[in-house]
């Protein structure tokens, strides 16, 4: 069994701020720093540090040879990441104020993946595999599809939430990952009420395995008739910065381990317990042997 990641990588360019810019506002930033992210690559960073062998799919510029050599660097497969000079590689502008966080995105290379390329890739997986996805890189319909043709078990994790989520062939994925955010809105509501939230995931998507995390609330499991909280471990915030990709990394690697939902959820949640105590994203995961 292999886990493929087929997701973006951004630079993330960071600037640590003493409150969030407002319209109209120019204020000086207290730091910078830039430093390699977006979800694809944090999550393949947290499996392969959660001790899952992972491959990363996606699509960098001419300004993206770090990126292989970051990956490779922690024991990540990049056989199948294919470095385009005709694009840039995306990046991620990262306000970070008082523990929290806002980002501007720019997919660039991330936006530049085609069937081809997805079709090349998934030649080399099948029905014993597992396909990472996040909503980061273009031709998303047509990699869920053919995935699912191949007989792959598919992951999502639904950020950045948006319309085109409803676009893709949503019955083809297996296990949903999100935050409360996310989870509304996949849900189609507009409250910030977590018992709500479960309610709607539930109703709406009945027979799927879905993951939402809830900061201080914790996370939760729901599929069926099942509902498994954990509780969250209560540390010094610093930066969030990959904490939900930190998750996802460990959750997923420790279920395909031995498939213990309530030793997931409390792995996880102690893997991004640390990465929040930490600045940057990928920097900020923590190694197994931490836990």
């Amino acid at each position: 069994m292999k886990v493929l990641n087929f997701g973006s990588l951004n630079y993330d360019h960071v600037y640590e701020m003493d409150h969030f810019t407002e319209p109209k506002e120019t204020q000086s930033s207290l730091s910078y720093g830039r430093n390699y992210g977006g979800k694809g690559l944090n999550q393949s960073i947290a499996l392969a540090k959660a001790g899952m062998p992972v491959y990363h799919a996606g699509r960098v510029g001419s300004d993206g040879q770090d990126f292989i050599d970051y990956l490779n660097r922690y024991g990540v497969h990049t056989d199948y990441l294919m470095k385009d000079d005709s694009q840039a590689t995306g990046h991620a502008i990262i306000e970070v104020c008082k523990g929290q966080n806002r980002i501007i995105l720019h997919g660039g290379a991330n936006q530049a993946i085609d069937e081809q390329q997805i079709d090349d890739v998934l030649e080399h997986f099948g029905n014993e595999d597992v396909l990472l996805i996040q909503n980061e890189i273009s031709s998303m319909t047509y990699l869920i599809n053919r995935a699912f043709e191949k007989g792959m078990k598919i992951v999502f994790n639904t950020a950045p939430m948006d319309e085109k989520v409803f676009s893709y062939p949503l019955d083809k994925i297996s296990i949903f990952i999100v935050n409360e955010i996310e989870g509304a809105g996949l849900a189609r509501l507009e409250t910030r009420d977590l018992d709500e939230i479960i309610k709607g995931l539930r109703a709406v998507y009945p027979n799927k395995e879905i993951v939402m995390t809830a900061g201080e609330e914790g996370s939760y499991y729901m599929h069926k008739d099942i509902l498994i909280h954990q509780d969250a471990y209560q540390v010094e915030v610093v930066d969030t910065t990959a904490a939900g990709d930190t998750f996802t990394g460990f959750f997923l690697a420790s279920m395909m381990k031995d498939g213990d939902v309530a030793a997931a959820l409390d792995l996880a949640s102690r893997a991004a317990s640390i990465t929040v105590q930490g600045k940057g994203a990928a920097q900020s995961i923590p190694d197994i042997s931490q836990l």
